[in-house]
């Protein structure tokens, strides 16, 4: 017994510190890890009678740090198909090339428009193929289309499609949601529906970090090019 106290005694430091730098090596994983996806945004999406909207803040942040008050959010896919992007902004980008890529290709074969669903599911098979190791994002795909009508979908990381009225993606998207619930309604006009998006990106701008430097919005109308507008704040 002697025997054994002291060999435990003589080989207890060295454990100890193997242990203690596995601890830390740990930690700083986790930490990393951590500091990594701490991401934050305000994407918001809605249908109107005869339009689709989607609205973003113009913030990228790192944590606490402000990256960017000019990033772009809002993405054409195609002229009748936009998509605003949450999370990593490398993979979101990255998504939307293929996307584009995917679409076109479509089209050309196809010659005429895509249908929204059928983005969407080329989109979610994609990010469900790589659910191993998924991308971090956080997406809403919206468009128009002469069979479908104003359609807008709610994409998960992992794949999901959910359509949607009304959806809102980001760390600030609680306070978007609240205005979105509290104001929507079955066949908005262009306008009114412009100025609950403007409302809710400004609810969670005055409330999250994390958002903020102008709304970007963009309507998408069966007739005509996209509008695009831009309000600072």
């Amino acid at each position: 017994m002697r025997k054994e106290e002291l060999l435990q005694n003589r080989t207890s430091p060295f454990l100890r510190h193997i242990q203690s730098m596995k601890l830390q090596e740990g930690e700083d994983t986790f930490a990393s890890k951590k500091a990594h996806i701490k991401t934050g945004t305000t994407t918001v999406g809605l249908t109107c009678k005869d339009a689709v909207i989607l609205g973003t803040d113009k913030r990228a942040s790192m944590m606490y740090f402000v990256a960017s008050k000019t990033s772009e959010k809002l993405h054409k896919i195609q002229d009748h198909l936009w998509m605003t992007i949450a999370g990593s902004v490398a993979d979101a980008q990255n998504l939307i090339d293929i996307l584009r890529a995917e679409t076109t290709l479509y089209q050309l074969e196809k010659e005429k428009p895509i249908k929204v669903k059928s983005a969407a599911q080329i989109l979610s098979n994609i990010l469900y193929s790589k659910k191993q190791f998924p991308f971090e994002v956080g997406l809403i795909l919206g468009g128009i289309t002469e069979e479908e009508g104003p359609v807008i979908f709610d994409v998960g990381a992992y794949g999901s499609l959910l359509p949607e009225k009304y959806c809102a993606i980001g760390s600030g998207q609680n306070f978007s949601y609240g205005v979105l619930e509290a104001k929507y309604k079955e066949n908005l006009t262009v306008e009114e529906g412009k100025n609950i998006i403007k409302t809710a990106i400004s609810a969670s701008i005055i409330r999250d970090m994390a958002s903020g430097n102008g709304i970007d919005i963009v309507i998408i109308k069966k007739e005509g090019t996209p509008e695009r507008i831009f309000f600072p704040i």
